[in-house]
């Protein structure tokens, strides 16, 4: 499967740089983001499951996620999700967003 370059989709807005006052033009934003931050979450459960599953040692695991600084309870619920989105047709159609992953 290619991947895709997501970093592309959205420009940062400058910080001396107001924001819209396009009502429409920062909806569009909003679901932007929300489709990067979506498949990132996606994408990094799916990474941390494969590490899990495949590269360390029983026990590893928890002190990798420290090295990293990745929260236990975040990796779990990143990786349950992409578990669940795997396991069905929705993830190989498009790319997952925040409020339909449960993230809170």
């Amino acid at each position: 499967m290619e991947r895709k370059d997501i970093t592309q989709q959205v420009v940062e807005t400058p910080r001396d740089q107001a924001l819209s006052t396009n009502l429409t033009q920062i909806t569009t934003e909003i679901k932007s983001y929300q489709s990067i931050a979506g498949q990132s979450i996606f994408e990094i459960g799916n990474r941390l499951n494969w590490v899990k599953e495949n590269d360390l040692s029983h026990g590893e695991f928890g002190a990798w996620l420290d090295s990293i600084n990745i929260n236990h309870d975040t990796a779990n619920r990143f990786m349950k999700i992409a578990k669940e989105l795997s396991n069905c047709h929705f993830a190989r159609r498009r790319t997952p967003k925040v409020a339909s992953l449960g993230v809170r």
